[in-house]
This record gives C-alpha cells, sequence and structure tokens, in this order.
C-alpha cells in the first residue's frame, strides 16, 4: 500500500491543466550487479575467467508506452480538465501499464486555435485523443480533413446531438433527453419545471418543452435576488410534479422553499444534475419527501474507484469523470473491460436509466414500474 501511495503522489505531483506530459514506467527495472573478477597471486597461472554479464531488463522504447492525449478549451472547460487528467491517470496506474499522457490547450473553440494543438499533438505521436469540446469545438474537429489517423473521444458530447460521417469519433455525453422520457413517465398531468439560463439549462428547457408540452409551467430562477415569495404563491405548484433542470445549491433552496411555503408536489424528479450527495446535505428529510433522480452512471471496480478517489476524481457521481474513464478504458481496451460495466455500442457510450430516491445518508436505487 505505501508503494501504491508514492506513485500515485508521483502522479498527483506532475498533474495540472497547464499543457504537461506525465510519463511513468511502472515496470520494475532490476540490475544485477557485476562480481567482481579475482586477481591471480603472482608466478600463479591461472586460466582465464569469462566476466559475467550485467543483468539488465531491455530498456522501454517509446512506442511501448501506451500514449495518450488530452486537448481541452480552458477557458470553457477548466475545472473538468483538471479531474479527467486525474481520472486518466487512476485509470493507466490501475492498469500497471508504463504510459504518456500529455495535455494540449486551445485556450477556447476558435477553430484556427484547436487545428494548432491537434497538429502540435500528431507531430508528438498521439494517435488516441480525448477532445472535452462542446458542440462547437466538436464541429472545429469534424471540419478537418487531416485527422483520420487519430480515434478521438468526446466525453461532454452524445452522437444524438451532432452530424458526422467519421468512424473515429466516439461519444460519451449522456443523454438528458432519454432521461426526462423516462422521468415524464412517472409525472403527473399538472407539470410545472425550474429551469436556470445557462447553456445546460435552456438546453434542458429545449427538451423538457419536446417531451412535456408547450402548455406546462415553466418558471426560470435567477442567478440571484430571487423573489421566492411570489414564485411559491403559484397555485399551478400545488397537487404538480416538479421538475429541476437546475444546478445542486439553486435545487436545494427550491426545495426548502417549497417546504416552507407549504406546496406539496405530487413527485420531485430531477436528471442526472441532482445525482450529488451534496444535495442530501443542503436539504432536509422533509424537503426531499417524495424526491426522485435519475441517474446514468454505471457500477464501476471498487480499487478502481479508490484510485479515482486518491487522485480527486469521483467516478461515482460525476458524470464527465465517469464517461471520462468509459473513453480511456475504451481507447486502450476496446469493450474488453472487466472494471467497468457500461460498453460503446456504434460508436456512442450506451448508459442506463435508473432511479433513485434519496434517504438520510444518500441515494438508494429503486424500480419504478
Amino acid at each position: 500500500m505505501k508503494n501504491l501511495l508514492s506513485v500515485l503522489l508521483i502522479g498527483m505531483f506532475f498533474i495540472g491543466c497547464t499543457q504537461k506530459t506525465i510519463v511513468i514506467d511502472t515496470q520494475k527495472q532490476e540490475v544485477k550487479k557485476q562480481e567482481e573478477i579475482v586477481q591471480p597471486k603472482q608466478e600463479e597461472i591461472v586460466e582465464p575467467i569469462a566476466e559475467e554479464p550485467i543483468v539488465k531488463q531491455p530498456i522501454v522504447e517509446e512506442d511501448a508506452y501506451k500514449k495518450i492525449a488530452l486537448i481541452y478549451p480552458s477557458k470553457v472547460v477548466g475545472p473538468y480538465a483538471k479531474s479527467t487528467v486525474n481520472t486518466i491517470s487512476s485509470f493507466l496506474l490501475f492498469s500497471k501499464q508504463p504510459f504518456i499522457l500529455e495535455t494540449f490547450d486551445s485556450f477556447d473553440e476558435n477553430s484556427q486555435n484547436i487545428n494548432y494543438q491537434v497538429e502540435q499533438l500528431k507531430q508528438k505521436g498521439f494517435r488516441n485523443v480525448i477532445a472535452m469540446y462542446t458542440q462547437v469545438g466538436f464541429n472545429s474537429l469534424n471540419s478537418m480533413y487531416d485527422i483520420d489517423d487519430l480515434k478521438i473521444y468526446f466525453p461532454l458530447i452524445n452522437k444524438d446531438e451532432v452530424q458526422t460521417t467519421n468512424e473515429n469519433f466516439i461519444f460519451g455525453g449522456i443523454s438528458y433527453y432519454k432521461q426526462l422520457e423516462a422521468l415524464q413517465s412517472v409525472s403527473s398531468q399538472n407539470n410545472s419545471m425550474f429551469y436556470v439560463d445557462s447553456y445546460i439549462g435552456n438546453k434542458l428547457k429545449e427538451d423538457y418543452i419536446k417531451i412535456f408540452g408547450v402548455n406546462t409551467n415553466i418558471k426560470r430562477i435567477e442567478n440571484q435576488n430571487n423573489q421566492y415569495k411570489y414564485i411559491m404563491e403559484d397555485e399551478r405548484l400545488k397537487e404538480s410534479t416538479v421538475m429541476l433542470n437546475t444546478p445542486i445549491i439553486k435545487s436545494s433552496i427550491i426545495m426548502s422553499q417549497l417546504t416552507a411555503y407549504e406546496i406539496n408536489p405530487i413527485t420531485i424528479l430531477s436528471t442526472q444534475l441532482n445525482y450529488n450527495p451534496l444535495l442530501i446535505r443542503l436539504t432536509q428529510d422533509i424537503d426531499r419527501t417524495n424526491f426522485y433522480v435519475i441517474n446514468s452512471i454505471g457500477q464501476s471496480d471498487d480499487f478502481i474507484q479508490e484510485y479515482c478517489t486518491l487522485l480527486e476524481s469521483d467516478i461515482v457521481y460525476n458524470w464527465v469523470d465517469y464517461s471520462s474513464l468509459v473513453g480511456i478504458s475504451y481507447l486502450l481496451n476496446g469493450n474488453q473491460s472487466d472494471i467497468i460495466e457500461t460498453k460503446v455500442i456504434d460508436n456512442q457510450v450506451q448508459y442506463g436509466l435508473n432511479f433513485y430516491k434519496s434517504t438520510s445518508y444518500g441515494f438508494e436505487k429503486i424500480d419504478i414500474n
């Protein structure tokens, strides 16, 4: 265990979001000390003694290393990039294979910046690439004509969200649309939805309207200075199914306000956004009465979870980290992995749709018929 911690700490020392290279050789090198040759005594005839060769393990050539490039726009996904590096490193250390992991920062999703970084990683011999771009950056990569020799995994994008003919593109984004469809099957006829004005918030709003219809009660939550008394006085909230397409902090406030104003929804539902134990800590049990959340993160090996925890990534509750784990596993081993249950089919990670209810200590998986 001490050796494991030492290796992991070395990995942590090199990990960062600026452009860096991590080179770790997990093969043990052993050198046998050359034995001293006994000098003959004076006037004594001695037959020549053949020197015993020094025994060494063969030098590991660079081609024997698993080479992974991570390209990302720090201005757009900076916080996610560091966690993704930690997740990839955890998998490679767990696999006990020598590897080279290098990051390439395009700063933003400008096509010229992306093209420059792609040329850099190609010149350095990288062929397996994890690209942390939204649809904007994807469109730039999709238009490049000289990347057919690269295998690129997009952890943030679902295949249904884009159009491409490149068979070397693999997609790892979860489908919020499918999650909302599953949640709609357990909703009532009276529906209300809260959302925030952000990229994901507006996307969820559009998907929600497509699935639930335009005649639902939709409420926008501002980033600050919300008049919750006015919001909660809406009679349509009573005896309704409330959908929370809001981040954790906003969701916890909304749930506490529903309790404070004695509004009793039939159910409170949420997508992957609120599958996080932080929500449990920020709310009371009474706030989460009849609260259900859907989750697409699959099961993984307990030991890889420990490696990730040591390197400060979360493959249990953070779907981006889990998507990155699936991606690095698939790039190197295809679907032949026994540490994660999630597979890639037709260039898209196939996630499950599982319902959970909250308890005082976390989330408990349930069956909803």
